[in-house]
């Protein structure tokens, strides 16, 4: 704990005296051999800084790579910056203790020294809030995104808040009547602000749990399917598919189920091909191999172990003699699910053709007077 001297100020001769002596008297008693060491660690520490940061940082994204996370150039770049301040402010305070500066000068250095230290951290802190933000929506800390603009500006206000009561602490600046009544303002402004608060924190959950990011089209199940456009303090942003757009309440999005369709990777094909009962078994058996011979070298589909590959005969409809193809597109995108549908539409027209056979339609018959007829709808 450092010791205070008090001057009389309206005796300013006195105090430039009395200063002086001080200051004198201290620089008699100082050790040369402990001033010189000081010295000398002082200017090692300063032309090893870089160093010295550079293995700290290391060492730090090292341990983070055990968690699957990595730093990004600009996180690395002022991390080492930051360090380099803290380390020179830490070898700046042990060699003003091996000194043993006066009362007044210690105090004010120690002052001097803890300022500068906050100011770095917190002016780091607040640089890099946006790229320690962006681990809500992404794998690696990166530049923020947009939907997380909200949450870094009030990152930066938050830490702007902490580091001035922490500099104005430093300097013994009685701020307890100020905290009061911004503790009370702040009480009355959450009664107040229930619903933003909650949105808020809905939406800090959409965005860790990674349910959907700006682009994705969602569907909120039982109500619409959009595409998001922008995660806001409050509301996210769906465009329908109507081009109108709907501004969904943080909290409600967080208590519905959402089908993200961005997320998938394939597109499943499900079609009925219904050939006449006419058809004969080698008829039949002929039009289905050939399917799945389409489905194995056309290149349009997902042929790996995993997706599921059904293409039997599956029933006697009605009419007809169903053939059920279930299967998987290779990508996710709808432009691509078209072509796929395309090219598999007229291939079962022509091996239907090719085996001889139709495809069977819906029929009815009808009876009247007691002679039936044959009349489709």
């Amino acid at each position: 704990m450092s010791q205070f001297v008090e001057f009389d100020t309206a005796n300013w001769p006195s105090i430039v005296q009395n200063f002086g002596d001080t200051l004198n008297g201290w620089l008699a008693s100082v050790d040369p051999g402990a001033a010189t060491m000081a010295c000398i660690f002082l200017v090692l520490v300063i032309l090893f800084r870089r160093k010295i940061a550079d293995w700290i940082v290391g060492g730090f994204s090292a341990l983070l790579k055990r968690f699957a996370v990595s730093l990004s150039d600009e996180v690395t770049s002022g991390l080492k910056i930051a360090i380099q301040i803290l380390v020179v402010t830490f070898a700046l305070f042990l060699a003003s203790n091996a000194i043993s500066p006066p009362p007044v000068l210690n105090g004010l250095l120690e002052k001097l020294l803890s300022s500068v230290a906050l100011i770095a951290v917190f002016a780091t802190w607040y640089q890099l809030s946006g790229p320690f933000v962006s681990l809500l929506v992404v794998e690696k800390i990166g530049s923020a995104t947009k939907e997380t603009g909200w949450v870094q500006r009030i990152s930066q206000f938050a830490i702007l808040l902490f580091g001035l009561t922490s500099l104005l602490k430093v300097w013994q600046v009685d701020i307890s009547g100020a905290l009061t009544g911004v503790g009370v303002l702040g009480a009355g402004l959450a009664i107040a602000t229930q619903d933003l608060i909650r949105n808020l924190v809905a939406g800090m959950t959409n965005m860790s749990e990674k349910r959907f990011e700006s682009g994705d089209a969602i569907q909120v199940e039982g109500q619409f399917i959009g595409t998001v456009q922008r995660i806001d303090l409050r509301s996210t942003l769906v465009v329908g598919f109507d081009q109108i757009p709907r501004y969904i309440p943080n909290s409600e999005l967080s208590n519905s189920v959402v089908l993200n369709y961005s997320a998938r990777k394939h597109r499943r094909v499900k079609v009925v091909v219904p050939l006449v009962l006419s058809s004969t078994r080698e008829q039949i058996e002929s039009v289905r191999d050939a399917l799945r011979l389409h489905h194995q070298n056309c290149g349009d589909f997902h042929l790996d172990e995993e997706a599921a590959q059904y293409i039997y005969v599956s029933e006697l409809g009605p009419s007809s003699v169903n053939i059920l193809m279930y299967v998987w597109t290779k990508g996710a995108d709808y432009d691509e699910y078209l072509q796929t549908m395309e090219n598999l539409s007229l291939a079962i027209l022509e091996i239907v053709k090719a085996a001889g056979i139709e495809l069977a339609y819906p029929t009815q018959t009808v009876q009247i007077n007691g002679e039936p007829l044959s009349a489709s709808p």
